[in-house]
């Protein structure tokens, strides 16, 4: 009889739930390659050595990556699968969690504010005003966070999975490109916006430019996928968000760092712009006058974003002190016309596919909590970046990578904080867990040692 081991099954379920959200031949493909690759760079391994709330989260955070809202909302409204193991990693950890540190203060403030938001209106709007209040809920996924990154053998698994992230999405990407040539898939608005995700493409872009000991030669030559990935998407807070993020990089990299973004600049602009030309011959459309059109300021998108705005400025003046509340639409928009007045419900909007939420995840928390709870959002927000010239002195103590991996999360922060500003980030929990992610993963990065030389004890033997 032959008997499996159970370090390969671990690894195997670690995969499956490819399956509930993706096709069934690519889940099938990523699989087996997902597995080839566990098994050769040795990633089961780290998986193994996990506890099971340690894999629980890790299992949870690789897909919510990759999969984002198709793999967000599995499960049955409300209970989707981010309540649910946000529920039994609060448990698994409660020990911890009740251990309040100075640094987590303000996230569990920013949380019992939601929670007594949620509270105060339910009675009028039931579960929507739950709904809306995990606006701030999901910022405790900073101390779940803080407390899982507890070593380096964590952090080393992130940036390990950087691998996976860019063979699976390359595959991924290939398969819809292959599908959309042999006429099985469209593609969507004017010639864009294939199905590769936001968040994760943009995480893989800034990390090719970084001299990151898991991602040598070959992975920086598959990750290039992701450039005209991210391009197709057409997404213009990517981009924006990806060049502050390089700037920034720039800025406060070393010598090798500065390298790596002007060769694989230019390698990109290479590729781009062959993609474009060969991906011009390929759409009915002419990608060229496309985006000539979206780069003006007076694109439709743009001007609905800065309406949209406006609608919610309104509401916050009218509700200055303490909010408009939750539970019911900050604003209502239909086939491009904003009206004054909303008497309807999310449901209604959503039915009508009008637009109920201001594309600006900042604007939405001040117009909802009010001036007195926005100063403490904004400081949950920001205070990674309290940390960062501590961090930026030590860039030379512990080598090249360790402080690529710093700069790694310094970028995708500032990728998160640019998406937040142009769109709806924080409402949901397939955008607002990297958003929270990060910023948990930057305040232990300094606790679990990253970027303390490792010290070898060396014991004399005499004979």
């Amino acid at each position: 009889m032959k008997i499996y081991h159970p370090h390969k099954i671990k690894s195997a379920i670690f995969l499956l739930p490819f399956f509930l959200y993706e096709d069934l031949l690519l889940a099938v493909i990523m699989l087996g390659a997902g597995m080839l690759l566990m098994f050769g760079e040795k990633i089961n391994e780290a998986i193994n050595r996990l506890d099971w709330r340690e894999y629980l989260f890790f299992f949870y955070m690789f897909h919510m990556l990759f999969g984002e809202r198709e793999f967000a909302y599995l499960g049955l409204e409300p209970l989707f699968v981010t309540e649910l193991v946000l529920v039994v990693l609060t448990v698994a950890y409660a020990r911890d969690l009740f251990q309040i540190r100075r640094v987590l203060f303000i996230y569990y403030l920013i949380v019992l504010i939601g929670i007594g938001f949620a509270f105060v209106y339910f009675f009028q709007h039931q579960i929507d005003a739950v709904r809306d209040s995990f606006m701030l809920i999901y910022a405790f996924w900073v101390p779940i966070v803080y407390h899982v990154f507890r070593g380096r053998k964590h952090y080393d698994l992130f940036f390990l999975f950087l691998k996976l992230f860019i063979v699976l999405k390359a595959i991924a990407y290939s398969y819809e490109a292959a599908m959309i040539l042999l006429g099985h898939q469209r593609i969507t608005f004017e010639g864009f916006r294939f199905g590769v995700g936001y968040i994760l493409p943009s995480l893989i872009v800034v990390a090719i430019f970084l001299p990151i000991k898991y991602i040598d030669l070959k992975y920086k030559i598959l990750g290039l996928m992701m450039i005209p990935a991210v391009f197709t998407v057409f997404h213009r807070s990517i981009f924006m968000g990806i060049f502050i993020a390089l700037a920034v990089i720039f800025v406060i990299g070393s010598h090798v760092s500065r390298k790596n973004i002007l060769q694989y600049g230019v390698t990109s602009l290479i590729l781009l712009i062959g993609f474009l030309l060969y991906y011009n011959t390929l759409v009915e459309v002419d990608i060229f006058n496309i985006l000539e059109r979206k780069t003006s300021l007076e694109e439709g998108n743009i001007n609905y974003r800065v309406l949209s705005w406006q609608h919610v400025m309104e509401k916050f003046h009218e509700h200055f002190l303490i909010g408009y509340g939750v539970g019911r639409p900050v604003m209502f928009a239909y086939q491009n016309v904003f009206y004054s007045t909303v008497d309807m419900t999310y449901f209604e909007i959503r039915d009508l596919a009008g637009n109920a939420q201001p594309h600006n995840s900042y604007l939405n928390i001040l117009t909802r909590f009010g001036i007195l709870v926005f100063p403490l959002f904004l400081y949950a927000v920001f205070k990674p970046l309290f940390r960062l010239r501590h961090y930026i002195q030590q860039k030379h103590r512990n080598g090249t990578h360790a402080y690529s991996t710093f700069m790694l999360l310094v970028g995708f922060l500032l990728v998160m904080y640019v998406l937040a500003f142009f769109n709806v980030v924080l409402e949901g929990p397939h955008h607002s867990f990297p958003f929270w992610l990060v910023i948990g993963m930057l305040l232990g990065f300094g606790r679990a040692g990253n970027l303390t030389p490792k010290k070898v004890r060396i014991i004399r033997q005499i004979s």
